[in-house]
């Protein structure tokens, strides 16, 4: 009885086993279309992770493929195609023309265009507006118009756009009716400002707007740049330093009751006016270097301080060279008598940053900036000491927040130098609730440094030297 079973299992086994195998040709034969198979909103999820130039290769794959590209939501497209290397039977411009005309009714939400060809007028209009009827919610222009463009008026009126960015090296022209109803963020490069009343009339035309960017823009045509939106949160004002004669030079009046982020590289020839700032957190301030800004009056300079409110990211640059804090602190803010007293105080500032080499000659003015920061917990010096001078270094003013706040200080590129070790005996003899010293500094000189920062005495008892190896 036994044997005949197992008899009867052998005999079903090889055909079981030969039925499997067939069953996985069949899968196999088949599996090229299993993708296809699935629901239309899978796939178009699918192609979300593609590029728009992949995704519109996927209409070769099958019939069920031809159109899905024609109603992505999200279209990209970037010319990355050299001059010489394009086809000539269709340029990167005409098949931007061609994507439109294949497009199906569906919204679009983002639209890029970025293109290195000179385009005219009226093939940019036709974009913007076929985008328009899609009910576009972002677009980002960055392209070489032929001739002055003059873009359709009613992108001005658009309500489903929340972000625009243009990039062109032309004078940007708004119409009288402008209204973003819904626009958040708004992004201008390269662009050259008509006038005074235009450009005040564009900012004030954006009830909702939280982030506006300027970004080596032109402001030869305007004498005050007035950006009053009391919705914006963060506001970017970068101008080119190769091109000086046209910089930031007009009066610039800010009002931002709730402005949180504010970013601003220009010139040292510029004049702000900032009003009510009392919720900013964080401020990125850098000045270039301008040889025809030797007449500024260093008092003139002191109001862009007055920004500041908790975190202050402070640089000095000059571009292609090294950067240099005794060109700021020594020749502007010590010409600036009682300099303490003209100082705003930072009453919330409580993370200070210096991202140069840091000199002796400016010790005092850098006191005179920690004593009007009485919340101060961080310290950091990005870029360590100069090396090569231990001038300046004095006791002077020991500023309040050694006594009270300062927490942590963090020195890079430290090598225990005269400079450095006047600056550090300084420190540690004052700054009395001091918890973390960190000194970033070669392996080679561990033990050296070790041996010699132990012997110091400290303020503070809790304070612990950290070296921290390259």
């Amino acid at each position: 009885m036994g044997e005949r079973k197992r008899q009867r299992d052998d005999s079903v086994h090889p055909q079981s086993s030969k039925n499997i195998e067939l069953s996985e040709e069949q899968n196999v034969g088949e599996g090229n279309d299993i993708i296809s198979n699935l629901p239309g909103n899978v796939l178009h999820h699918i192609l979300s992770f593609l590029s728009t130039k992949d995704a519109i290769r996927t209409s070769v794959l099958s019939t069920k493929w031809e159109y899905l590209w024609t109603s992505i939501s999200e279209i990209d497209l970037h010319d990355t195609s050299p001059q010489t290397s394009r086809k000539v039977d269709m340029s990167f411009l005409d098949f931007v023309d061609r994507v439109f005309h294949f497009r199906d009714a569906s919204d679009i939400k983002r639209l890029t265009i970025k293109s290195s060809e000179v385009v005219n007028s009226s093939r940019v209009n036709s974009w913007i507006s076929a985008s328009m009827r899609h009910n576009i919610e972002e677009l980002n222009l960055s392209l070489h118009w032929k001739a002055q463009p003059v873009l359709p008026c009613h992108l001005f009126t658009c309500q489903s756009l929340v972000a625009l960015k243009l990039y062109m090296n032309w004078s940007l022209k708004v119409p009288s009716l402008t209204h973003f109803s819904n626009l958040k963020t708004l992004e201008l490069s390269h662009v050259t400002f008509s006038d005074d009343n235009s450009t005040q009339h564009l900012f004030s035309s954006c009830p909702v707007l939280q982030e506006l960017a300027l970004v080596k823009c032109g402001w030869k045509n305007l004498k005050t740049l007035m950006i009053c939106i009391p919705t914006l949160k963060r506001l970017t004002i970068e101008d080119e330093y190769l091109w000086m004669q046209d910089a930031l030079s007009c009066v610039t009046k800010i009002y931002a009751a709730n402005l949180i982020h504010l970013c601003c590289i220009s010139s040292l020839v510029v004049d702000f006016c900032l009003y009510d700032l009392s919720s900013l957190v964080d401020a990125s301030i850098g000045l270039y270097y301008n040889p025809s800004a030797e007449d500024v009056t260093p008092q003139e300079k002191l109001e862009l301080f007055s920004v500041v409110n908790c975190i202050l990211i402070m640089f000095v640059a000059r571009p292609y060279n090294s950067t240099n804090l005794l060109f700021f602190c020594a020749k502007y803010l010590t010409q600036v008598e009682n300099l303490l007293d003209r100082l705003p105080t930072f009453y919330n500032l409580t993370h200070f940053e210096l991202n140069l080499e840091f000199y002796g000659l400016c010790f005092g003015d850098l006191m005179v900036l920690l004593e009007k920061s009485p919340k101060l917990e961080f310290l950091n010096f990005e870029k360590g000491f100069d090396h090569g001078n231990k001038d300046g270094y004095t006791s002077g003013r020991v500023p309040s927040c050694f006594k009270s706040s300062l927490k942590t200080v963090r020195i890079a590129d430290f090598e225990g130098d005269d400079a450095e070790m006047l600056f550090i005996m300084f420190l540690l003899r004052n700054a009395t609730v001091l918890e973390r010293l960190m000194l970033c500094c070669d392996p080679r000189d561990q033990q050296k440094l070790s041996s010699r920062l132990n012997e110091l005495s400290r303020g503070s008892k809790s304070c612990v030297i950290e070296l921290i190896l390259n």
